[in-house]
């Protein structure tokens, strides 16, 4: 879990396209932690 967000937050800073996928990523995230991630989401 560590390494995605290293890799997603240094990859940020490139990314030239829009997040077309980001809701269904959003979606299987909030199926697979719960909890977890839409509190993340919140803060």
């Amino acid at each position: 879990m560590k390494l995605l967000y290293l890799v997603l937050n240094r990859s940020e800073k490139e990314w030239k396209m829009g997040p077309r996928d980001w809701i269904m990523a959003k979606a299987q995230f909030a199926v697979l932690f719960g909890e977890r991630f839409t509190k993340a989401m919140a803060a």
